[in-house]
């Protein structure tokens, strides 16, 4: 008797534990996730302003609804920096893009998951004078 003959059960058993493991592995949804949006949160329409860029090496802040406040700092015609986010009483704040063309910052109400608001800046990237910051901001209930 040969050891692969006496260990025919075992390896049946951990063939059948493989195959199963995988199958449950595949089957989660791809977007599952302990990060996922709260369920039945709704969001407003994105409203975009566009705003005089401040100028390189110069600062200009933004409100965005009652979450608080984000100051860009130009960097150059096609990047800005993050340079605070500062969260009103009551609600916490999330950079989530510090530098680039697009930075991004969210806002949510401590203990209210679906209460949030979203900030993005677009730097216009034709890095001409008199470039362009768009800002764009969302209310989430």
């Amino acid at each position: 008797m040969t050891i692969w003959t006496a260990h025919r059960p075992l390896r049946a058993v951990l063939t059948t534990a493989l195959v199963v493991g995988s199958m449950a592995l595949a089957a989660t949804p791809v977007g599952a996730s302990s990060t996922a949006p709260a369920s039945g949160i709704k969001c407003g329409p994105k409203t975009v302003t566009p705003h005089p860029a401040p100028g390189i090496g110069k600062e200009e802040s933004f409100t965005v609804g009652d979450g608080g406040t984000v100051t860009l700092l130009q960097r150059s015609n096609t990047a800005l920096r993050v340079a605070s986010a500062d969260a009103t009483t009551g609600w916490k704040v999330n950079v989530v893009t510090r530098n680039g063309s697009r930075p991004h910052v969210g806002f949510q109400r401590i203990g209210m998951a679906n209460d949030q608001e979203r900030f993005w800046a677009r730097m216009n990237t034709t890095g001409t004078p008199g470039t362009v910051i768009n800002t764009v901001i969302q209310s989430c209930t």
